[in-house]
């Protein structure tokens, strides 16, 4: 049974800034947090906050559950170092395309490259998702309501296979995606074709801003910080378990801060595919960024959608057993959760978490409500479960942690 939480020694001014960053219902933005809307991701303000409280520069910060990248964002231009891990070969790839570095050179190039783009989508042209299509990757985007969009598509993609640089690629890539996503996820009818080319054109300048500001502020931060050649930021396609295989082959450092949002436990999540056509499930994301799924909803959940938390608990485990393995002494833990059923989840989660050697911490003097813990109503959640407790999937806690 975990022992009661102790108290984190935060300056009031540092946790004041940390509690309204966590309670911020502004809309996710600047730098490239736009490039990708990633399902159930956290704000950078909360990301920012943290590891502005809880680290210093030069310190590695990790995030087993990377999902779109935040935590990698906002600790590159903080000047830390950061890993971070996840199943999905789409986060993989969204989380690459964020924490690209991009020259001067580079980003007037794409600019150009980008301009164009719109005015190359032709439907006349030439183009087919291939073996993509064989294998599945273009589900339920092959009917007569959706075949212009997908045709859209396959013709941007065209184009920016015959960029040579595989990191303008990238940035071309997810900008196809971004646009993609806008144009068929949780739409009964897609966009039109015109449609896709503006929404193409609108997101060139913001992208190319948002990388531009992001390159120079990591550029600035390397110049406060030099790393001795080591990559500031890396993400890698795996499960959570292997982040201390990945932080004991790639650092000498020990990690001194975690920030992440785990799967939430009872909650479904589409993490792996969009919706459209009024919820027919297709997985073009994969395709449209060139990496592989195959993997089923329990994969990324770590539990099916019917109860599973026992399942769920021992992927938490076998998650912060391995987090435990490469943190400092005086490291924190930061995770945002929720849960279906707080009331019986929450207790069983901490004892997970107190059986992996970490202590849970709490703002109590900041904080007004009844368990001590930082409880925050999400924005526009489309997909919480039902409940039977007092709190839902509409509300997540911040759980904090310290090695015991």
């Amino acid at each position: 049974m975990p022992r009661r939480p102790s108290r984190l020694k935060l300056g009031w001014q540092e946790a004041d800034r940390f509690i309204t960053a966590i309670h911020s219902q502004r809309p996710v933005s600047g730098l490239t947090h736009d490039f990708y809307k990633y399902p159930a991701r956290f704000s950078p303000e909360f990301a920012g906050a943290a590891i502005d409280a809880l680290s210093d520069p030069g310190d590695l910060v990790l995030d087993p559950f990377v999902g779109g990248g935040t935590t990698l964002v906002e600790s590159r231009v903080r000047g830390r170092l950061s890993v971070g891990t996840d199943v999905s070969t789409l986060a993989n790839f969204v989380s690459r395309a964020k924490t690209q570095v991009l020259s001067n050179s580079e980003l007037e190039s794409l600019q150009g490259w980008c301009v164009d783009l719109p005015e190359k989508i032709n439907l006349s042209q030439s183009s087919s998702a291939g073996e993509w299509s064989k294998i599945g990757y273009t589900r339920n985007l092959e009917c007569r309501k959706t075949w212009a969009i997908r045709k859209a598509i396959e013709v941007a993609l065209s184009a920016v296979g015959q960029l040579h640089c595989s990191r303008r690629q990238t940035f071309a890539r997810c900008l196809v995606l971004r646009a993609a996503q806008w144009a068929i996820d949780c739409r009964k009818i897609p966009a039109s074709v015109s449609q896709f080319r503006s929404k193409l054109e609108s997101l060139v300048e913001q992208h190319v801003h948002g990388a531009t500001e992001f390159s120079k502020l990591a550029r600035r931060a390397d110049r406060g910080n030099p790393a001795g050649g080591k990559r500031r930021s890396a993400c890698f396609n795996g499960k959570a378990e292997s982040i201390a295989y990945i932080v004991e082959k790639t650092r000498r450092e020990q990690a001194q801060l975690v920030v992440t949002s785990p799967p939430y436990p009872g909650v479904h999540v589409l993490y792996h595919r969009w919706q459209t056509q009024g919820g027919k499930e297709t997985p073009a994301p994969f395709w449209i960024a060139n990496q592989l799924d195959g993997s089923g909803e329990a994969y990324y959940l770590m539990h099916a959608r019917r109860p599973g938390l026992n399942r769920y608990l021992a992927g938490v485990e076998a998650a912060y057993a391995s987090v435990a393995r490469v943190c400092g002494p005086n490291a924190t833990i930061v995770q945002l959760v929720a849960f279906s059923d707080p009331t019986s989840q929450l207790p069983r989660y901490l004892e997970v978490m107190s059986r992996c050697g970490f202590h849970e911490h709490l703002l109590s003097e900041h904080v007004e409500s009844s368990d001590g813990r930082i409880w925050r109503n999400v924005p526009g959640r489309k997909w919480h479960a039902n409940s039977k407790g007092a709190l839902n999937s509409g509300k997540e806690v911040v759980l904090i942690h310290k090695p015991a």
